[in-house]
C-alpha cells in the first residue's frame, strides 16, 4: 500500500525519540552554562545596589559631622551621653516626630535618619527587614506594633558601625570610653573628623549580619544586617576575636567575623571616612589598620598604659 503525499509529510515532520533526547540534552547543557552566569550577574547587581546604599549612608554621615561641629557620630552613647542629649533636646525621633527612646536611639539608624529624609531603604538589604520597614513607614505612630518595628529597624541596618574606633562607645563594653578606662588605655577612638590621619583608609561602616532577636523575630535565624561590627583584635590580653576563616553559613556571625558580612562572592562593602566605599575581602577586613587610626600593624590591639 502506497503512502499519500500528506502521510509522507507528517512522517517527515515528526521527531524521533533520539532527536528529542538530543534536544533535551542541549537545553540542559545551555541551562547549566547560563545559570552560574545569571547568578553571578544577579550577585553583582546586589553588590552595586548595596554600594550605592553605602554612599547614601556616608553622605548622611558627613552631613551629620558638618552640622555637629566636626564631631563624629557617637557609636553607642553611654548613659551620661544620653542624659546630655536629652537635656539638649537632641533625642532621635521617628518620621512622625516622636521620640524613639533610649534603647532604640542609642543605635545609629534613627540618629542619621533625618539626614536621609527617612528615605533609608538603601541601607537595608534583607528582604524580611525591608518588608518590616515598609510596614513601619505606614504604621500609626505610638502603637505597640510601631514600637516593635522601630526596634527591629534600629537593630538590622545592612551596615554595621565601627563603634570602638570611630565615634566611640560599644554596646556591653563601656569601660574603654569611661574616664577610668581612658586613663588605662588612652583615647582609643576618633571623636572628631580632623583627628583622623587617614580618612581614606579608616573604615566607618561595613556590610554586616547578625543573629535575629528571637523575642521580636522568632525563627528568622541570621539577618543580613547589624547596627555594629566588631574588630578581629581588641585587647592585647584577649587575643584574636574572629575565626581563622570566613564561614558564610556560620550560625553565629559575631564569633565568626565580628558580624562583618562577605556576602558577594567572599567580599563585603566598606565605607571609608573620606566618603568613598570599596569592596573588601577577608584580608582587608582582617587588617586592624582599617579599623583603628592608631593601628600600626595588621594584628594591632589595644594595650593598657599601666604605671
Amino acid at each position: 500500500m502506497q503512502t499519500t503525499p500528506q502521510q509522507q509529510s507528517t512522517e517527515r515532520s515528526a521527531f524521533t525519540l533520539i532527536e528529542l533526547l538530543v534536544v533535551i540534552a542541549i537545553i540542559s547543557l545551555l541551562i547549566g552554562i547560563l545559570l552560574p552566569a545569571l547568578g553571578k550577574a544577579q550577585n553583582t547587581a546586589k553588590a552595586v545596589r548595596e554600594q550605592a546604599g553605602m554612599k547614601q549612608l556616608m553622605t548622611a554621615y558627613a552631613l551629620y559631622t558638618h552640622d555637629n561641629n566636626d564631631n563624629l557620630l557617637i557609636g553607642f552613647p553611654s548613659d551620661d551621653h544620653w542624659t546630655k542629649m536629652v537635656r539638649r533636646r537632641e533625642e532621635p525621633k521617628d518620621q512622625f516626630g516622636e521620640r524613639v527612646g533610649k534603647i532604640i536611639g542609642q543605635r545609629y539608624p534613627y540618629r542619621l535618619a533625618p539626614y536621609m529624609d527617612f528615605i533609608w531603604e538603601g541601607i537595608y538589604q534583607d528582604q524580611r527587614v525591608i518588608d518590616l520597614l515598609s510596614e513601619a513607614m505606614d504604621a500609626e505612630s505610638g502603637t505597640a506594633a510601631d514600637h516593635r518595628l522601630r526596634y527591629v529597624i534600629s537593630l538590622y541596618p545592612s551596615f554595621g558601625y565601627n563603634t570602638y574606633f570611630v565615634g566611640g562607645g560599644a554596646p556591653g563594653d563601656p569601660i574603654p570610653f569611661s574616664e577610668a578606662g581612658q586613663r588605662i588605655f588612652g583615647k582609643i577612638h576618633a571623636s572628631k573628623m580632623h583627628e583622623v590621619r587617614r580618612p581614606a583608609n579608616l573604615m566607618g561602616f561595613s556590610s554586616a549580619k547578625s543573629l535575629a532577636n528571637p523575642a521580636f523575630l522568632a525563627g528568622y535565624g541570621v539577618i543580613e544586617g547589624s547596627f555594629v561590627v566588631k574588630p578581629p583584635y581588641l585587647y592585647e590580653t584577649s587575643g584574636r576575636q574572629w575565626a581563622t576563616a570566613y564561614d558564610e553559613h556560620a550560625e553565629d556571625p559575631e564569633r565568626n567575623a565580628g558580624r562583618v558580612a562577605l556576602r558577594y562572592a567572599g567580599r563585603g562593602i566598606a565605607g571609608l571616612l573620606d566618603g568613598h566605599s570599596e569592596q573588601w575581602g577577608w584580608d582587608e577586613f582582617n587588617d586592624m589598620r582599617h579599623w583603628s587610626d592608631k593601628a600600626d600593624a595588621k594584628d594591632w590591639s589595644i594595650e593598657a598604659n599601666l604605671p
